[in-house]
């Protein structure tokens, strides 16, 4: 009795470990995230506009862009769905903005969009001949698409590769820090 208590002390003992552990990682990836959206990079514009291509080319992404502007925009880009559920799609709105007190930050927004298609009746008859069917699927609304819903919101994740990427650095700074703060 008394080694099966010590084994269910030891159970709990590991469990609370791991979740307390799970915990303190989405702590500091919060605390990271934060610290990002603060950011102010202490290099140009046209030093980082690199890595922000390079990280949103490694997530698939083409876009188009005036050279010099520092604003970016992707193509949306399919992330799922079908002809049996809503089609789902993103893109990006990249924007560097240079401060007057010196420094520059950057903005990620992303969007998301959903569509759903539909199919809708063919007919309001009973169809007996091909002609009947032909006439019914040419005189009606035979499929259409849901209104498009979309949002946007701004992808610190993505801030955050960028920063890994553009300054490794200061996410080494952030992350020492979100680990002392969350441990």
């Amino acid at each position: 009795m008394n080694r099966s208590t010590r084994f269910a002390g030891v159970c709990l003992a590991v469990v609370t470990l791991l979740a307390l552990s799970g915990c303190a990682s989405s702590l500091r990836k919060s605390y990271l995230r934060d610290k990002t959206a603060d950011h102010v990079y202490r290099k140009d514009l046209a030093e980082l506009w690199p890595h922000v291509r390079a990280v949103l080319k490694s997530h698939g992404y083409s876009w188009k862009e005036n050279p010099g502007r520092y604003v970016l925009e992707t193509e949306w880009l399919d992330s799922g769905g079908g002809s049996l559920g809503p089609g789902t799609a993103s893109r990006f709105l990249v924007r560097g903005i240079v401060l007057p007190s010196g420094g520059t930050v950057l903005r990620v927004l992303r969007g998301d969009r959903l569509q759903q298609s539909v199919g809708v009746g063919y007919v309001d008859k009973v169809i007996k001949t091909e002609e009947d069917y032909a006439q019914a699927v040419n005189s009606s609304q035979a499929s259409g698409v849901l209104p498009t819903q979309q949002n946007y919101f701004r992808d610190l994740e993505i801030e955050v590769e960028i920063l890994r990427l553009s300054d490794p650095e200061a996410a080494s700074r952030l992350d020492a820090e979100a680990l002392a703060a969350h441990p």
